[in-house]
């Protein structure tokens, strides 16, 4: 099974990622990232980024994915779809290059990459996780107003696929991930990802997985209890009406 922990800085990911191996341990995750591309070739990135890192670290991203196969027991810190939420940021703040037809391009990239992951799982932005490690590497990104809406846009990205999961334009039709949020305590996040993945790594059997139709109800409620407020909801709404989705 290939598995994305995503999420903006400061979510807890690279941690989540750390439990996630210690738990499954037939999984691996890659050992190079995209942090490391950044660091080799020296690119500006966050909220400094350009099209040319935006373009590189997808290309990386979708080259990483399409070398494992659906036999594998993979786990990678962040996909294709943190890759877009970043450009599209860009985008809302008229940064050079970041044109219609640019994230246009970028989507539909993003949206064929999602064949090779079967879940996807999302950590908000948390704040105490960001005090705590504000200080841990300089490509860290620090303010907490841009950590926050991008995490915004990463979370309507969720909430487009929770509208119309087998059809819409960051998703293909067909061999679509499963996006779930999960909640900002480590280890709740790790309780609920075995709610999912069984002790041998594997989905739980359909009659066992909270994904079976049967069980939809108490996903539905479970998923309820951990969105924003109705406010927060119809700001993320108008963010996606500035692309024209």
């Amino acid at each position: 099974m290939r598995i994305s922990i995503s999420g903006t800085a400061h979510s807890g990911k690279s941690s989540l990622v750390k439990s996630f191996l210690y738990t499954w341990k037939n999984y691996k995750s890659p050992e190079k990232t995209y942090r490391d591309l950044l660091k080799e070739e020296g690119l500006d990135h966050s909220s400094k980024t350009t099209t040319d890192t935006q373009e590189r670290i997808l290309d990386f991203m979708i080259d990483q994915l399409q070398s494992y196969d659906d036999t594998s027991k993979v786990i990678y810190d962040r996909c294709p779809l943190d890759n877009i939420a970043y450009s599209m940021w860009c985008h809302d703040k008229n940064k050079e290059g970041f044109t219609r037809e640019f994230i246009s391009k970028q989507i539909t990239l993003v949206r064929e990459s999602m064949r090779h992951l079967d879940i996807i799982f999302i950590c908000r932005y948390n704040e105490q996780v960001g005090k705590t490690t504000e200080k841990e590497n300089e490509l860290r990104e620090k303010d907490p107003s841009y950590i926050k809406e991008v995490d915004n846009i990463l979370y309507s990205l969720y909430q487009q696929w929770m509208q119309n999961p087998e059809s819409n334009v960051f998703f293909p039709k067909e061999d679509v991930p499963c996006l779930i949020v999960l909640p900002d305590d480590q280890q709740q996040r790790i309780d609920l990802i075995a709610e999912y993945v069984n002790p041998q790594g594997e989905l739980f059997a359909d009659e066992e997985s909270i994904l079976n139709p049967d069980n939809l109800n108490e996903l539905e409620q479970l998923v309820k209890s951990q969105q924003a407020s109705l406010d927060q909801e119809e700001k993320e709404k108008e963010l996606l009406k500035k692309f024209g989705i």
